[in-house]
């Protein structure tokens, strides 16, 4: 499946080496037991790990590969869900690093937020991941006017107007 959406016109222009890469980074990650990092994907992979670390700084389109995947294997029923996470995190120099609520733990602890969005295939019972965002720093939110609710909110509206991600229907 990944290799008929990488075949596909707007993934046509990479070249075989930026495809295996993706196809190899996609693998990887299903088969790594426990922590997926740079030095992990070399370890396990016939790639080493610069290669992981070149590879990952230029820039793949995600939301349209997850999009295309989604299109393919979802059936016609769906639903966008928001899911607000808590990751986490003990580095100091990490961007955004803070106090936030972990829903699991049910208190406040040291980490990292991510906002994500998946597309729930209702008829299969299944979510399939779409796009996730890291939310930035309460004093960014706050010079932008935006509490916590607004933020999310803006992020739904941007997610309606960036593209559709159900089925057109005629």
């Amino acid at each position: 499946m990944i290799i008929n959406i990488l075949k596909n016109e707007i993934f046509g222009r990479l070249n075989k080496s930026r495809k295996d890469f993706i196809i190899s980074v996609r693998l990887h990650i299903l088969s790594i037991k426990g922590k997926i990092n740079f030095l992990q994907f070399g370890r396990f992979s016939h790639l080493g790990e610069q290669t992981y670390r070149n590879h990952f700084e230029k820039a793949f389109d995600f939301f349209a590969f997850n999009k295309h995947l989604i299109n393919q294997i979802a059936s016609g029923e769906r639903v966008v869900a928001l899911d607000p996470s808590y990751i986490p995190k003990a580095g100091k120099s990490t961007y955004v690093r803070g106090k936030y609520w972990s829903g699991v733990a049910r208190a406040s602890k040291w980490g990292l937020d991510i906002c994500g969005f998946a597309v729930v295939d209702i008829f299969n019972n299944t979510a399939l991941h779409l796009r996730a965002w890291q939310r930035p720093p309460a004093t960014e939110l706050v010079d932008k006017g935006l509490n916590l609710l607004t933020y999310y909110a803006s992020l739904v509206s941007g997610m309606q107007m960036s593209s559709r991600v159900f089925p057109t229907t005629s």
